[in-house]
């Protein structure tokens, strides 16, 4: 299943261990996760300015995502789509790639609850919708 994954949740997936790394490690394993140059740049700038990682270990991180994840340009999504215009390339990149879910901890974007064929949910709540479909 194609899933986009947010910044927020990568940067936490990097920056300690807890529930975004293993599901990040899950979505590498089991989904394709697709991602734009946006959700990369957030994540880079992030990882060195608020998370304080060294720059070669961004170049690193940097290079394992555009490996393990497909990188596609999203659609031009119409300003009045969404109020926070820095988001619309995520929704943008999920209808470009019919995503099934966009996985996300952006309050605004969760409110939005689904755009087009996307889901937007919490990574506690595609973790859950996981397990109960592999518990069926």
């Amino acid at each position: 299943m194609k899933l986009v994954i947010d910044s927020n949740v990568l940067i936490a997936a990097f920056a300690v261990r807890g529930l975004c790394h293993a599901l990040f490690e899950y979505c590498l394993e089991s989904h394709e996760i697709v991602l734009c140059e946006e959700i990369i740049e957030e994540v880079k700038r992030n990882l060195k300015e608020k998370v304080k990682i060294p720059p070669t270990l961004v170049a690193e991180i940097e290079t394992y995502l555009r490996e393990s994840a497909s990188i596609e340009k999203p659609l031009l999504i119409g300003e009045s789509a969404f109020e926070d215009k820095s988001d619309l390339p995520i929704l943008g990149v999920a209808a470009a790639s019919s995503s099934v879910y966009l996985i996300t901890g952006d309050k605004a974007l969760l409110a939005l609850r689904r755009y087009g064929s996307t889901d937007i949910i919490t990574p506690r709540s595609f973790w859950e919708a996981m397990r109960r479909i592999a518990n069926d």
